[in-house]
This record gives structure tokens, sequence and C-alpha cells, in this order.
């Protein structure tokens, strides 16, 4: 089959299931608009028609202005969809679009996991749906001891499932699974809004540590309210007692686990990460260790490691000091950053979702390495590896280790 009838074939497929879709999203819009206040309707209406106004400026102009901050594209077809107001028609197939990479490696397509993808949709309605209606925090968290000579295995991004023959989540959790690791910890987003059957059918297929394994909270989980996440810890990852953060030690580490989606603004999607009090009083009261590592599943840094977001700040608060060391995902890129301070920050977050080489990242000061190699997939011809992280710690030592699809080293500290 050649790739442009491939494409056809898979947009005829999605078309039943977006017919059904739509159909629960304006019933959903209608119920919430029904609850909510003049100024959280004008509100989000106004974000509705920031995404839609953003994609078409990408389109007319070939990536997101500098001086503006970008929305989640999950919005981008919601004014038509819901019907509100007169907006102009974006692209939703592929015949309309063909595939752009932007700067920051993000594919502009229509084709799956792209950013025009009418299924984005779906993250778009569980968000509306769940708006008021979140799952408990759980505050239970592990605190389980680890040798002293451990290996992790860490992966961001990684729940797409396995959406075609040669999903890259397959791959990746095959080069996961060579590594056997001790413990193997998802950085969160299980696509694409996280609901209990999502949940239960992208995350087949992890690869679990000898140990244990861990997934952290993300904004796709809590599109769903967290719901199907908070399930899936009970089902899936017993050793994270059914709670959202953990933390692993040893006599010279402490590894920490956080959840920094459930504070976030729902208004922004949860688009940016924040810590609730309950993690901050946690994490002081932790035994103090000489070197630290947090993982979450938002970032510490912008994607350039120029500058620090609103997360940065309240993690080191609560800890005392920075970490030594900061894994995150969120951004679909394999990056590793220059030290700072005494942080050395990395970005995981390639674990399945297709993307390109980041050409913003290309002679960055602050940038030590990021993926570039093409994977070579014929459904996604700009496609760059996709890969995970594997870590050792031997002693007050660390060894990292960068790992494509395909088995290859990609950057080591070694």
């Amino acid at each position: 089959m050649s790739l442009v009838r491939h494409w056809e074939h898979e947009y005829d497929k999605v078309k039943v299931r977006l017919h059904g879709l739509f159909t629960r999203l304006e019933m959903a819009w209608k119920k919430l608009v029904s609850e909510l206040e003049p100024e959280e309707y004008q509100a989000i209406v106004a974000l509705l028609q920031r995404g839609h106004d953003q994609a078409q400026y990408v389109l007319k102009h070939g990536d997101l202005p500098d001086d503006q901050p970008s929305v989640p594209w999950e919005l981008s077809h919601g004014l038509s969809i819901l019907h509100i107001g007169n907006a102009s028609p974006l692209p939703q197939s592929v015949d309309e679009l063909q595939t752009q990479v932007l700067k920051d490696g993000s594919l502009l397509g229509c084709r799956k996991w792209e950013l025009l993808d009418l299924l984005w949709s779906e993250a778009l309605l569980k968000w509306i749906e769940n708006l008021r209606h979140h799952a408990p925090f759980a505050t239970n968290p592990a605190l389980m001891r680890m040798d002293s000579d451990v290996t992790l295995a860490i992966a961001g991004d990684w729940g797409t499932g396995p959406f075609d023959s040669h999903a890259p989540a397959v791959a990746v959790a095959d080069q996961m699974q060579l590594a056997q690791a001790d413990f193997t910890i998802h950085l969160g987003d299980v696509y694409y809004a996280g609901t209990r059957s999502q949940e239960d059918v992208d995350m087949v297929g992890w690869p679990m540590g000898k140990q244990g394994s861990f997934t952290l909270n993300s904004n796709h989980e809590m599109y769903s309210g967290a719901h199907g996440y908070f399930k899936e810890l009970a089902k899936r990852f017993p050793a994270q007692q059914g709670t959202s953060y953990f933390a692993l030690y040893n006599d010279d580490w402490l590894v920490i686990g956080l959840d920094t989606a459930y504070a976030s603004d729902p208004i922004n999607l949860y688009m940016d990460g924040a810590l609730n009090k309950q993690q901050i009083d946690w994490m002081k009261d932790l035994p103090q260790r000489k070197k630290i590592m947090v993982l979450s599943h938002h970032q510490g840094f912008d994607i350039t490691g120029h500058d620090k977001t609103a997360l940065y700040q309240p993690v080191c608060d609560a800890l005392g000091r920075e970490p030594d060391y900061w894994y995150w995902g969120h951004l679909h890129n394999g990056i590793c950053y220059a030290t700072q301070g005494g942080l050395h920050a990395r970005c995981a977050g390639h674990g399945a979702i297709p993307y390109g080489n980041a050409s913003e990242l290309n002679g960055h000061s602050r940038v030590l390495w990021s993926e570039t190699q093409n994977a070579r997939d014929e459904a996604y011809p700009d496609r760059v590896l996709n890969g995970y992280v594997k870590v050792r710690l031997v002693g007050e030592n660390i060894e990292e280790t960068f790992i494509g699809e395909d088995g290859s080293v990609r950057w080591s500290s070694n």
C-alpha cells in the first residue's frame, strides 16, 4: 500500500469515530455552559479562539510567533466543532496539509498524533466533562529502599499504545525490557485523554522493573480528571500505593517522583506544572541524601534550557536546594542540557509520539545533545528516533545512557 493510500485508509476509519466524538463534545459543552459563570464562559471561549488563531498563524507563517505564549493544540478545532462564531476551517486531512516540522520538533499535520489530528478533540471533550470533577488526591506515597547499585529505565509520553505495526512505543518498550532495570518509570501522558479505557489499553506492554514500576500524573491524565490514572495505579502499578508521587532511596541517593499535574491550572489545560501543599510538606520531610534526583512530567526549563519555568523554584524550595538531576517529559523530545548551577537537566519526553528535528536547539549553548537522527519511517518521513534513558546509580556515581528505539546509544555521560 502506498503512503498516500495508507493515510486515506486511516482517515476513513477515523471519520466514523469522529462522528460520535463530535456529538458527545457538543452535548458536554452544552452541559458545561449551563454550569459556568459568565466570566468563566468568556474565558474558555477566548482560550478556544486563541487555539484556533494560533493554528491559523502557524499555517500562514510556518511557525509560532516568538513573542506570544503558545496554547494547547488540543484546542485548535474547538471553535468549528462546537459551532462557536464563524471560525474559518482548519485542514483536516493529509490531502489538505503536507506535514511540516516546527522549530520545536512538533509535526504540523493531520496524521495521527500530529498537531491537527482531529482525534485530539477527545482531550478537549474530556477536559470539558471533567473540568469540575477530579479524582480524590491520594496521600499515602511509597517510600521504597533501593540497592546501592540500581538501574532505572525512564521514558516519558509513552502512552500511545501500538497505534501502528511499527509503533515507536512498542520498539521503545522492547529496548527498555533489554535493560533489565530494577525500576521502570513512566513520566506521564497516556493519549488522547488518559481515560480509563486508554490507560487500560495504551499502557499494555509497559516493561515492568524487577523491583517495581511507577507512573506519573500528567496533563493528559488530568483531562479525564485523573480518574483513569488512579484506577490504573491500583491495577498495574501496585508499588505506588495508589498515590501519584513517590520516593526511592539508598545511602547516597534520593529519587523523587512528583505529581506536577494535579495542582496545575485547568483553564490552561494543565500545561504548566505546579505542586500542591501535600507534596511540598512531604518533600520537606524526606530523608536527606548526598544526591537528589527529581522525576516529573512537566519541565523545569523551557525547551532551550534558557529560561526556568514556574515549576522550578517551588521544587527547589521544597527540597531546600537544587536537585542534582532532573528528568522530565511533556515536551516530545530527547534533550540533555548543559549543567546549570548544580543541576543536570534532561528531557525524556520522546517515548512514543512522532516528532521531528527541533531546529531551535541546533547549536544552542545550553543543549549538550538533542535527538536528530531520522527514524526512516515511511509513515512519518520527518520523524526522528524515539527512545528512553537508562540510568545506573552506583554509590554516589551516575551513568546515563539515552537509547534509541533501534537500540543505538544516542548519548551517554560515561
